[in-house]
């Protein structure tokens, strides 16, 4: 994995923007603040396409007008109902190619642009024309780290990377994905299967099987609330039944697209889960994941 660092030509280009949005349009207007306040000068040209999967146009519209008088391109994509964060975010990509993107920026609506100017973020593509890309944020002792999260091969498991070789599989954090234009096409998108959650994870496994390497863009930094939409809190108790439900099914139609001999023991480890949740937050939680894990081995 190697590194990016500013200079050179890094404004030169079109950088699009992705943001699916559900319920989340005050996070949106936060999110598209941020990037004008980090966006300098008039390069690199920017598109965003902001794609509405609830009900929330009239909300955003102001949100990409707003953009708009700052120089950017928008579109509000609407009308299609909630299909899910990975098609989402195929539908934003779609209209930015469309629009000339050289690199496709995936982000949460619920991410602010904290460092750096947006012309870094297409610095991806020093790794290569076919590169994917992680930001970075700042961590508990106010040093940066780059945005990457891991998988444990064999229960699903997510957590941060750890110091040495181990079971997992690291990939780039979802909330913050950069993808050249040719890595876009060649991993033809997100598995729409995953309607939410582990669709980053799926990227980073079948990114590894076709040859496409992972950068980190030093130079630009983005926080994370974490969960503004889905509820997805590391709090048993917080978590909503939507992340309990789509987290289970999800990890079993992980396990298998990838890893199929595993999934019995993933599956075991979601029951085990399914009994923690119980414990903590009580048989709605259980239920939600049981449901979840059965739907996933049924897809």
């Amino acid at each position: 994995m190697s590194s990016g660092s500013g200079g050179g030509d890094a404004a030169v280009g079109t950088l699009g923007i992705a943001i699916v949005n559900y319920r989340s349009a005050d996070d949106c207007a936060g999110l598209v603040r941020s990037l004008v306040a980090h966006h300098t000068g008039t390069r690199p040209r920017v598109a965003v396409a902001i794609v509405d999967n609830s009900d929330q146009r009239r909300e955003l519209e102001p949100v990409a007008e707003f953009a708009r008088r700052h120089g950017l391109l928008v579109r509000v994509i609407h009308g299609h109902g909630n299909v899910g964060y990975a098609a989402g975010n195929n539908r934003a990509a779609r209209w930015l190619l469309e629009a000339g993107a050289d690199v496709v920026w995936v982000l949460n609506p619920d991410t602010r642009i904290t460092g750096g100017a947006l012309a870094s973020a297409l610095q991806v593509r020093r790794a290569g024309d076919c590169a994917i890309g992680a930001t970075t944020s700042v961590d508990a002792a106010g040093g940066t780290r780059p945005d990457l999260d891991t998988l444990d091969l064999w229960t699903g498991r997510s957590g941060q990377p750890p110091a040495g070789p181990s079971r997992t599989l690291t990939y780039v954090a979802g909330h913050s994905v950069l993808l050249t234009r040719a890595a876009f096409e060649k991993l033809d998108g997100f598995t729409e299967d995953f309607f939410l959650f582990y669709e980053e994870a799926d990227v980073a496994v079948r990114a590894a099987r076709l040859g496409i390497p992972v950068t980190v863009v030093a130079d630009l930094q983005v926080d994370h609330a974490g969960g503004g939409a889905t509820g997805a809190s590391r709090d048993l108790r917080a978590k909503s039944l939507t992340t309990y439900f789509h987290a289970s099914r999800s990890c079993m139609i992980f396990f298998r697209k990838h890893h199929r001999r595993r999934l019995p023991l993933a599956a075991l480890a979601r029951l085990l889960y399914a009994g923690r949740a119980l414990v903590v937050a009580g048989p709605k939680a259980a239920t939600a994941v049981v449901r979840g894990t059965v739907a996933g081995l049924l897809a």
